[in-house]
């Protein structure tokens, strides 16, 4: 069964039998339906054409004897076999010779493999299928100990078994920021007292999540959330009228608004 000068199936979803290909030239070998960790290689085998103008053709299909199977040698340049697989679907094959494509273990139900010959002699790794070579699934992730920021959380870095990175974002969080003013007042012997500025986390920011205490205004609602201990950045001591402390707000804020203060 002698090609078309365009394309012809080598494996179908209409066909039991995978078929072999004879080529005197390069080939663009495209599958379609791999999927999960399918991976087409190719097998040389020792194949002699029974019609003399194959080669005028460009290819030539036919059905490997169990024998030709048995005595296939891996197709490969280098070190590396090429491989059709769901990330690659289409290799060029630029040498001469008889091939068949090694479908064990796949569903053939919904795979179709074609070949085309093409124009041309001189082709990169990529085109012929072995960069990268072969083919690997990301199953398993490890950290690598490194770590980066961003915006308010922080992100890992991941390898995985292919050697693929990936940064993913961890609960831990990259700092918290408390934004509501609270003026507190730590001594009344003098005119003012010693006043300062502490923060309080407003009820609809992201907040530490050790500031449990809530801090109401004379109505009850909600202003802010402090700390129940005191703590390095959150020291300032909010009280009661009676002296009574209830927590403990936060010495300085980078997103609090500007405040005008005086006695």
């Amino acid at each position: 069964m002698s090609c078309n000068p365009n394309m012809t199936q080598i494996v179908s979803p209409n066909t039991t039998d995978v078929k072999g290909f004879s080529v005197s030239k390069a080939v663009r070998v495209t599958a379609f339906g791999l999927t999960g960790k399918d991976i087409i290689t190719f097998k040389r085998v020792d194949y002699c054409s029974p019609n003399p103008n194959f080669k005028r053709n460009g290819c030539e299909l036919f059905k490997p004897t169990e024998a030709q199977v048995s005595s296939a040698v891996d197709y490969q340049i280098g070190e590396c076999a090429p491989s059709l697989t769901p990330n690659r679907n289409t290799i060029i094959i630029p040498y001469a010779g008889n091939y068949i494509p090694m479908v064990d273990g796949i569903d053939t139900s919904d795979l179709t493999v074609e070949v085309e010959p093409i124009d041309g002699n001189c082709f990169d790794d990529k085109e012929k299928g072995i960069e990268p070579c072969g083919f690997c699934v990301d199953e398993v992730w490890e950290t690598t100990g490194a770590e980066r920021c961003n915006q308010h959380f922080v992100e890992q870095e991941e390898v995985s078994n292919c050697g693929n990175v990936r940064w993913t974002r961890t609960e831990k969080r990259c700092g918290y920021y408390a934004s509501v003013p609270l003026p507190i007042t730590l001594d009344e012997g003098d005119c003012c007292g010693s006043q300062f500025m502490g923060y309080l986390f407003h009820p609809a920011e992201t907040k530490d999540p050790d500031a449990t205490v809530a801090i109401t205004d004379c109505e009850g609602n909600i202003v802010g959330y402090a700390y129940p201990q005191a703590d390095d950045g959150h020291t300032l001591p909010i009280q009661e009228c009676d002296g009574t402390i209830v927590g403990y707000a936060v010495n300085n804020s980078a997103t609090a608004p500007q405040q005008v203060m005086g006695c």
